[in-house]
């Protein structure tokens, strides 16, 4: 490696919340630090599922909408 080369397992991005299944209509969510729903991610990945996508697409959109 040379000396400009980095180590990413050293990088540290701040958590403030969390995407984590979901027993209702909505197969995943996202959840903040005191593990309230994101209300406005909710309300958009109801529609997402509306429009038939699949549950693994909903948690590539959850994850997405988190780091976002």
């Amino acid at each position: 490696m040379d000396e400009f080369s980095r180590d990413v397992r050293s990088i540290r991005l701040p958590r403030w919340g969390q995407v984590a299944a979901n027993p209702g209509v909505v197969p995943w969510l996202v959840f903040d630090e005191e593990g309230r729903a994101v209300e406005p991610v909710r309300r958009y990945l109801i529609d997402f599922v509306a429009r038939y996508n699949r549950p693994g697409s909903v948690r590539s959109y959850a994850f997405d909408l988190l780091r976002w």
